[in-house]
């Protein structure tokens, strides 16, 4: 008996040990999962995160980690009411340390300020409108805000791209709030916005649009015509340092080509020492390539903008680079349309490499979704691994995220905003991931 009673003492004591240290914490889900609707399409987005959230944390449980993590779902609705009334109810319960979402801005645009109220980190990760989390403590932002991917594209233009002279033409509304930030980045850095001209996406005819930044285009800048040159001005032109392309390809494609394009900054040296003189009149219909201005920025509203936005342009006989928005990144549609478009340059808030392009047959919005829930749950859990298993120190771990690497696309925190992206490269048909981007 009494051994038998040292041996109990003794299991007693290695249950104790064995446990001590090993906590049970708890994530609160937000999602608009729409349970008050019969329509199954309106429930599919919430589904498809909510399997990419659950699957993160399977990932970790088989993992065999000291916290115990569980989760409690609240559904939105995709209403503001019914979202403050989630974030009041999973914020109530003590072992509750974060909560994953909602998804859409307006859903948080009015509850943000539930998070300081409540000192519970509130992560949403698709939620893009500017400042939320800027001016919302305990917020986060896995999505980068409009204002972010309007002044990241500028920022990649002008530092790795070396332009800084553009036009735009931008959608009237949604496209509006990437082309007010590109505007005022360029600016920042002293480049130069030529001419902004918007488009309302259902009038779909933007030809005017499209003549007033040709016109405006020509206007200030100078042009050789090689459709009508002497063979002594070709002798000159062959034996001159022309920095872009070859005199016989200009002139057997009789090419309007920018004076700057051709000598860059000294042109009109250049071309006063080899008495030629810009051409006065040519022919508007023909392909231009302007040096004054080195890139247009067009932010649409919706991919399918693209195939009539680009046959547009393409139509007007304007060679420029094109830079856009995440809108763009739909392949299919670029190469569908690829013989309209030069060169293209665009960021973008998903990629996925070659091993995870195979995922199981999903449509796209459907594979977007899952990761979108994925990430934001497995983020999450890194910083519990890491020890952070309080509301208080999750916090301070999220604020401080730098280069954390997603399957969909980087987090790095400023002002709890995610401001790290793709920059993608369209070009010849071919679509590639150019670089990883910060703003």
């Amino acid at each position: 008996m009494h051994i038998m009673l040292r041996i109990c003492l003794v299991l007693l004591l290695l249950i104790t040990i064995n446990t001590a240290g090993y906590s049970q914490v708890r994530i609160g889900i937000a999602l608009p999962l729409m349970t008050n609707s019969s329509g199954q399409s309106e429930k599919l987005l919430g589904e498809q995160m909510l399997k990419g959230i659950k699957d993160a944390l399977e990932e970790y449980k088989s993992s065999e980690p000291d916290i115990d993590v569980s989760i409690k779902i609240e559904d939105t609705k995709k209403d503001q009411t019914a979202t403050l009334d989630a974030f009041n109810k999973l914020a109530s319960d003590s072992n509750l340390i974060a909560i994953l979402g909602p998804v859409f801005s307006s859903e948080l645009v009015n509850n943000a300020g539930a998070a300081a109220f409540h000192k519970i980190p509130i992560i949403t990760p698709t939620a893009t409108l500017n400042f939320l989390a800027q001016n919302n403590e305990y917020v986060f932002q896995l999505n980068p805000t409009y204002d972010i991917r309007g002044r990241l594209m500028a920022k990649f233009a002008i530092n790795e791209l070396g332009i800084k002279n553009f036009v735009i033409l931008s959608e009237d509304s949604y496209g509006k709030n990437f082309a007010d930030s590109f505007s005022d980045e360029v600016r920042r850095n002293k480049g130069n916005i030529l001419l902004t001209e918007y488009y309302n996406k259902d009038a779909f005819n933007i030809i005017d649009q499209l003549k007033n930044i040709k016109s405006k285009i020509i206007e200030n800048d100078k042009f050789i015509d090689f459709s009508n040159l002497n063979s002594i001005q070709i002798d000159k032109l062959k034996k001159s340092n022309i920095k872009f392309s070859y005199v016989d390809s200009l002139i057997n494609e009789r090419l309007v080509v920018s004076i700057y394009k051709l000598f860059g900054k000294t042109a009109e040296s250049e071309l006063l020492s080899l008495s030629i003189n810009p051409s006065v009149t040519f022919d508007k219909n023909k392909t231009i390539i302007p040096g004054k201005v080195d890139a247009i920025y067009i932010p649409v509203s919706n991919f399918n903008e693209i195939p009539g936005i680009v046959s547009q342009f393409f139509s007007e006989n304007i060679v420029l680079t094109v830079l856009g928005t995440s809108d763009w990144n739909n392949e299919k549609i670029l190469q569908e349309n690829h013989m309209y478009i030069k060169e293209l340059y665009f960021e973008s808030d998903f990629y996925l490499d070659g091993s995870k392009k195979n995922f199981i047959e999903k449509n796209e919005a459907e594979i977007k979704n899952y990761y979108f829930g994925y990430d934001g749950m497995k983020l999450i859990l890194d910083k519990i691994i890491e020890g952070n298993n309080t509301r208080a120190s999750l916090y301070e771990a999220l604020e401080n995220t730098n280069n954390y690497k997603t399957v969909h696309n980087n987090v790095s925190m400023n002002e709890r905003t995610n401001r790290h992206m793709s920059i993608m490269h369209f070009k010849n048909g071919a679509l590639i991931k150019k670089s990883d981007y910060e703003y």
